[in-house]
């Protein structure tokens, strides 16, 4: 297998995505689409810049093409044998369908069955990452047959989104799935996970045989399987992992208690990207402003192993912040802002070339480097928003918290704007984001933090975090606006159904932490 792009280390930054390729029996491989087009296939495709050593290849098999929203998988050989999850691509079945949009994590795979039902020698499973930094790091195990193994939460990581595979030597709590060969065959059994086990992208009932080179996906961490081998991306805990622990955020007033939030624990990964959605009231403000350390609340946020409330003097350079309302000098240029924000922002100890460098990275990053010379006063109402995000991004916080960043534009601009924070959270940042247009941009997320008010204690409490997928299944919806409606009280339109939904939530959570 071979790439023949030779990639400088600024195309590897802005790549758009990754393509990992399993060949069977061989090792796996990962390849950065940075290029317009890549043509797919083996080894004797003259034209082919990712070539294949499988026979189940033509020479020039299938292309993956960049578009707007992120990359197209075309595949030309019309033959059948290929699949999108468990979809057959260029067969009759699908109407002669060969051009399909790729979605974070979508398994494309090249088999032909043999005659006694197995996995041909040279099939092939290739899992598309849309993100540019997956944070991957491959391990492997080998199976044997007469263990049963199961995947399971790392104790050192009790709690988070993390999964690690542990052979049965001991009794463990979280048990989320068990892999075991019964009868000769190898089976995946799901043991009540918060949202299911996956078997290429299609969720299991109960148990499911498995053939080799099946995906197997379980939150965050896939498994790709093979008979006596099994390959997992174990995502390692960065050091700038958040870490919420909320007890309670409460206020006094007339020397009586008033309780904002309670109970709010969840951690995020650095470069995701996470909308803040809830009821009105719901303290959505009060919650960012509490993980920030801007207001302290009861309980702990860490960033790695630092806690941001002991350590704020410290950590506050680390965090970033723009509030609804733009805080620019209207006659200053936007090179002069950049420039006064920079000698503020940045450490003393950075060089006059270096803090030119990154004030130009950064309006080239917000899509501002025509308008530098610009005033201030002459932007438009998107590209002023656009500067107040470049002013708090100069420092290259990992924090980066925004409240209606898209208040008051329209459709496009908004659009345009929250593609911008996602081209900052792919530099391994990790954004929250306040809006109340999220409809639009759902796609740009990766996980979403849902508060609601519970009329018994007019208090805010968590009602979900997940993927924006699993938040759709988990309210039974098929919009975020759909969501709010049914968390927010029917003065408010809505169905008054957000106790449900955050005891729902809560024993999601008890069983996961069994």
């Amino acid at each position: 297998m071979s790439n023949d792009t030779n990639l400088t280390q600024e195309q590897v930054e802005k790549r758009r995505g990754v393509l990992v390729i399993f060949v069977n029996g061989q090792e796996m491989q990962e390849i950065p689409l940075t290029e317009d087009a890549y043509t797919i296939g083996s080894l004797e495709g003259d034209t082919a810049n990712i070539k294949i050593d499988s026979s189940l290849l033509n020479p020039v098999h299938a292309m993956i093409v960049d578009v707007e929203d992120g990359h197209e998988f075309d595949c030309i050989s019309r033959e059948g044998t290929t699949f999108i999850n468990n979809d057959a691509f260029g067969s009759e079945a699908l109407d002669g369908q060969h051009t399909v949009p790729l979605q974070e994590g979508d398994i494309i795979r090249v088999n032909l069955i043999t005659p006694d039902g197995e996995t041909h020698p040279d099939a092939i499973t290739m899992i598309y990452h849309r993100r540019k930094d997956i944070r991957s790091n491959w391990k492997t195990m080998d199976l044997s047959g007469e263990k049963t193994y199961h995947i399971s939460r790392n104790e050192e990581l009790k709690g988070l989104r993390s999964d690690e595979v542990t052979e049965e030597i001991a009794e463990l709590s979280g048990r989320h799935a068990t892999l075991a060969k019964r009868d000769g065959v190898w089976m995946v059994e799901d043991n009540n996970t918060k949202f299911g086990v996956y078997v290429n992208q299609q969720r299991i009932e109960d148990k499911q045989s498995l053939k080799p080179m099946d995906v197997i996906r379980i939150g965050d961490t896939l498994f790709l399987f093979q008979d006596g081998k099994l390959y997992y991306n174990h995502r390692d805990v960065a050091k700038n992992l958040l870490q919420i622990n909320i007890e309670e955020r409460s206020v006094w007033n007339l020397f009586k208690k008033k309780v904002l939030l309670s109970d709010i624990k969840l951690s995020i990964q650095p470069g995701e990207m996470v909308l803040i959605l809830g009821g009105s009231g719901a303290g959505k403000t009060t919650f960012v402003n509490a993980v920030m350390g801007y207001e302290k609340a009861k309980g702990q946020i860490l960033e790695g192993d630092i806690d941001i409330y002991k350590n704020y003097n410290q950590m506050k350079y680390n965090i970033a912040f723009v509030p609804q309302q733009d805080l620019l000098r209207m006659e200053d240029t936007v090179i002069g802002t950049m420039e006064n924000a920079a000698e503020m922002k940045l450490p003393r100890s950075v060089k006059s070339a270096e803090r030119k460098a990154r004030v130009d990275a950064v309006l080239e990053t917000l899509g501002l480097e025509r308008e530098k010379n610009t005033k201030v006063s002459k932007l438009s109402g998107g590209q002023r928003k656009r500067l107040s995000i470049a002013v708090e991004f100069i420092s290259d916080p990992t924090l980066f918290f925004l409240d209606e960043p898209d208040s008051g534009l329209d459709g496009v601009m908004a659009r345009s704007l929250m593609e911008k924070l996602r081209d900052i959270s792919d530099q391994n940042t990790i954004v929250m984001v306040i809006t109340h247009q999220p409809d639009r941009v759902e796609d740009l997320f990766d996980k979403i933090i849902v508060l609601a008010k519970s009329p018994k204690d007019n208090v805010g409490h968590m009602a979900f975090f997940g993927t924006i997928e699993e938040s759709m299944e988990f309210f039974d919806t098929d919009t975020i606006e759909g969501i709010v409606k049914r968390i927010n009280r029917p003065d408010e339109g809505g169905e008054g159904r957000a106790d449900e939904f955050i005891e729902k939530y809560r024993k999601i959570e008890e069983k996961g932490n069994e």
